[in-house]
This record gives structure tokens, sequence and C-alpha cells, in this order.
């Protein structure tokens, strides 16, 4: 499906009635001037009465209105949404357990509408100790998770197959690492491998996977991400990324790349702290930015954003904070339409920087779509609050909240059987 622009899609939202809070003008007090046309003007009586029954005018057959398209209705249907029905598309959120959800985040999922649930591996969701290497239990997992969604729009699940360390599951054939498909520079390599993934996590009821990493570096080895990392070659990575984008896309699985701007620019975990960086955005241009600005050219579903502080560009926002990095090079210079993802919420490069209710807040206005944080529900209940509440007090205007609700739906539409 197509995705609607900005512009195109805050005009037809106008058109269909989406905003709230817009006053509606009352309806004149006079009697209103009623234009005949000349065939609804009586002739003149005639002086002779017939001889007999006048010939009935033949009554116009109605004219069918056209079929709307996919997006109308969508938009049409988001205009019928509960404020609260839209906070809770733009979450993605976890939980502890491996063979159903708990009370307390069934819960949070049904009582806040949430959209969205990550999955995680190492035993916290996910073992890959079963004989068949956790294919079957994670099956059981989505189904619980599917079955105390409180809402009829369907959820989007999602984990982080990369290949290498980073599998989740036991698979029969071994995933090569980002690396060893940089190295081997084989598109058609990558392609098949996350083509096999992608079947993989679709069988087991996952339908978004938070890859390929994007992140280059001039010395990979030397970095904290390792093997994750494709290439120190921009071009290689742009293109065996792609590659991955591709083989995901064969098996209907959503894919989002990370973490822009890239963290190959500093050689600090943002799970610990605040990664700072005095690159300029030219420089980034140049480099970092490269492989993530070709994935969005070439499908990329969603692009998850770091939390990364560049003080040359942005001196006060870390990039998942920030206006200049999400909306004006992701949205204006490289026109992506897709979803902009939050890294999670948990970490300590966000949290060292800005209360949870805040950062929320700010990651929206700043033209974020969707907030990831996993397992842990207090930060989870912070940032709801700040969303409600900037909401209702007009921070967050209504519009703003639709245009990332369309974006999260029209995901949705693509990777699962919901209709509107």
């Amino acid at each position: 499906m197509k995705r609607l622009g900005f512009g195109s899609l805050l005009l037809a939202l106008l058109l269909i009635g989406c905003r709230t809070g817009t006053e509606t003008i009352p309806p004149p007090t006079q009697e209103p001037i009623v234009i005949v046309s000349a065939a609804e003007i009586p002739a003149k009586t005639p002086s002779f009465t017939p001889t007999a029954e006048p010939t009935p005018e033949p009554t116009p057959e109605p004219t069918a209105s056209p079929n709307p398209s996919e997006q109308e209705r969508l938009l049409a249907y988001i205009a019928e949404m509960s404020t609260e029905e839209k906070i809770g598309q733009l979450c993605m959120f976890g939980f502890s357990g491996t063979t159903s959800i708990s009370e307390e985040f069934s819960g949070i999922l049904q009582t806040y509408h949430i959209g969205g649930v990550i999955l995680f591996g190492q035993g916290k969701n996910i073992s890959d100790s079963p004989s068949d290497g956790g294919f079957s239990q994670c099956r059981k997992l989505t189904d619980s998770i599917r079955a105390a969604n409180g809402s009829e729009i369907p959820l989007l699940i999602s984990t982080d197959v990369e290949g290498g360390s980073v599998k989740r599951f036991r698979w029969s054939k071994s995933l090569d690492s980002a690396q060893t498909l940089g190295k081997k520079n084989d598109t058609d390599r990558a392609r098949a491998q996350f083509s096999r993934i992608g079947e993989g996590l679709k069988d087991v009821g996952i339908n978004v996977d938070l890859a390929p990493v994007l992140d280059v570096a001039n010395d990979p080895e030397d970095h904290f991400l390792g093997k994750r990392i494709i290439s120190s070659d921009e071009e290689i990575a742009a293109r065996i990324g792609i590659a991955c984008i591709e083989g995901l896309h064969d098996a209907n699985v959503l894919s989002i790349v990370k973490h822009f701007p890239g963290h190959g620019a500093v050689n600090t975990d943002s799970h610990n702290a605040t990664p700072v960086s005095d690159r300029s955005l030219k420089s980034l241009r140049a480099y970092e930015l490269y492989p993530f600005a070709r994935a969005m050219e070439n499908g990329a579903d969603g692009v998850m954003v770091g939390h990364l502080l560049f003080r040359k560009i942005d001196s006060e926002h870390i990039a998942s904070q920030s206006f200049v990095f999400i909306t004006e090079l992701i949205r204006w210079e490289y026109g992506f339409e897709g979803i902009v993802m939050s890294d999670d919420f948990r970490m300590a490069g966000l949290r060292k920087q800005a209360p949870l209710d805040q950062a929320a807040v700010q990651f929206i206005l700043a033209g974020g779509d969707l907030i990831l944080c996993g397992a842990q529900h207090e930060y989870q209940r912070q940032i709801l609050d700040g969303l409600y509440g900037a909401v209702r007090d007009g921070t967050i205007p209504e519009e703003r909240l639709n245009e990332s609700v369309y974006r999260i739906l029209s995901a949705k539409l693509r990777v699962t059987d919901w209709a509107v």
C-alpha cells in the first residue's frame, strides 16, 4: 500500500474530520436560501383536463458512490478511534515470561490498548534450549499474547534476529554474522538468509525483525558492536543491508533498520551511558548516514533511532529526541514515510538525559512514531502517563497523533490479515 506523505495525510485527515477540538460553525438562524433548478419549477397549469394519466418521468438511477481506497478507509477508521486507542498504538512494550504473559502485563496490554510487543532471547521470552530450538515454545507464547490483546487491531510482535550471536532461536542451519555477510559481499546469500529468518519468525507469530544493523565503523573489530557491523565500507553495508530487507519482505516480515544515525562515530555503548560525538552533519552524511539513506530509499519499513548526542548538530537533544535528526533528516531530507522507532527507553543513554515521561513526549514531538520499552512495567507506565498528559493538555496535537497512528496501522495492514 502506498504511503501518504505528511501534507497529503494531514489534508485527508482534515477532509474526513479527524481533527478533534475543532469548533463547528453553527447553522444560521435565518431560513436558508433554496436554489432551485429550472427543471424543478412547475409548468403553468393547463386550461384543459387531460384525457389520460400523464406519463411519469423516469426515476433516475442513483449514482453509485466510488469505492473508497484502502487509504481512505484507514483514515476513516482512525477518525473513529479514541484518543486512548491511538496512544496505545505508539507503544511497543516487553514483559518477562516464556510460556504466557503475566497478569500485570496483560492488564497493561488491555487497559492501554498497547499496539506492539517485543520479545527478547536468553530465556527472557525465547529459550533456544528446547529440542526444536525454541520455535514451538515461542509459538505458544505469541498465541498467549494475541489472546490477551484488548483491541480488534492486531499487534506488531517483534524480536531481533541479526545472525551470528544475535539469533534468539537455535536454528537448524547456523546463521552468518553481519560481519561474515559483509566479507562475503554476496547479496544473494544475505537475502536467502534473511528470507529464512523471516519464514522462521512468521511461523511463530512474529511479524517484525529489528534488523539489520546498518552502523558502520572504521575498525569494527575495535567497536563494541563488533561482528554485528556488516562492514567498514559504507557501500557494502548498504548493499548487503538492502538484501537483508528484501529477504524479510520475501516472508512478509517488517524490517526495522538500526541504529540511526550510527554508533560508528563513537565507541560508547548506549546501554550504559550516553555516547557523545563532535562529528559534523557533513561528515555523517558522507559515511555513517549513507547505509541508512540507501535503506530508506529501498524498502526499509522502519528506522530505529539511537540515544546518541551529536553536539555540533543538536547540542540539546540526543538523536532519539531530536527534531533535527528525526524530522529534518529522516522525514524531510530523505523523504522517509515509514515508522520511526526509538531504541529501548530502558537504556541509560536515554534515562540520563530526561525523565521517561518527558522523553516520551519529546520523541513524538520530534517526529517519532513508536516507543520501545522492554520488560520494566514502571517505566512503561511513566511513558504512558507522559503521553496521556501531553495529549490531554494539547502539547501533542491530535493531528500529530494521527500521523504516527496512520504509519503504524499501514504497516499492520501489510503483515497481518487485518482489513479496514
